[in-house]
């Protein structure tokens, strides 16, 4: 606003409604009728699709509900959060088969059918912070193994604890509570993303985020005139869902 020709900025709140991050990873559970799957899984049928906060499972019976106890695959996708820097090996118990990348590197194929067995990974070095994952696996018969694990640079070997995986719920931030047309930009060091406001809301495209960041929104008015500026919010990611108010 204006007030005697001099620009006084406004004060905006903002409240996170909800956390785009979620603990876990998001698996996909397909279905087929011949053969093994192909490793795209392009002409498999999607039956459901939901988070497993590890991947560490045993089945007998049907992995989820619709899908069969044979014949099925899943993909799991998110990033694998690493706390301290340093060389890392991962492994997958299998049965039947399965493919790791890291970082769209392959890690692990063992994409066949077998018995429970245990792949290692070379060593690779990882920095601390997010690095994109993800697993297909398939099962033939009756009866299915896989487990997802790794060993860190102090030697511990562990199924990776749900805390160091995450998915992010989508590919927008959504900005509520401000007046139609105003314009929001998110920035964090630089200007990363805009958007205005469309009807009730403004949707920042977070797509090209690959990690969470501490961010903070400018907020314009129709005219362009800058309104305020919302303090640093942190762990800002796709998924999110903010209302900002002006006082």
């Amino acid at each position: 606003m204006y007030v005697l020709g001099v620009l006084s900025l406004a004060k905006i709140l903002v409240v996170r409604l909800e956390q785009g991050i979620v603990n876990g990873l998001l698996g996909k559970y397909y279905k087929w009728s011949n053969g093994k799957p192909p490793k795209d899984f392009k002409n498999l049928e999607l039956v459901t699709t939901r988070i497993d906060p590890q991947v560490n499972f045993v089945w007998w019976d049907e992995p989820a509900p619709g899908v069969p106890a044979d014949r099925f695959a899943v993909e799991w996708t998110g990033y694998v959060v690493v706390d301290t820097a340093g060389y890392y090996r991962f492994y997958l118990e299998v049965d039947d088969g399965g493919v790791l990348w890291v970082r769209d590197q392959v890690l692990i194929d063992a994409w066949k059918e077998q018995p429970p067995t245990v792949y290692h990974s070379d060593i690779v070095e990882l920095s601390a912070g997010y690095h994109p994952l993800r697993l297909r696996f398939f099962n033939n018969e009756v009866f299915a193994v896989v487990r997802l694990g790794w060993i860190t640079p102090d030697g511990k070997a562990e199924i990776i604890p749900s805390s160091n995986l995450v998915v992010r719920k989508g590919d927008y931030i959504v900005i509520k509570g401000l007046p139609q047309n105003y314009r929001i930009e998110m920035w964090s060091g630089e200007l990363l993303e805009s958007a205005i406001v469309k009807g009730e809301e403004a949707r920042i495209n977070a797509s090209k985020l690959e990690e969470p960041v501490d961010a903070y929104f400018k907020v314009y008015d129709g005219e362009g005139r800058l309104v305020g500026e919302t303090p640093v919010v942190r762990n800002v990611w796709g998924g999110d869902v903010f209302q900002l108010t002006i006082t």
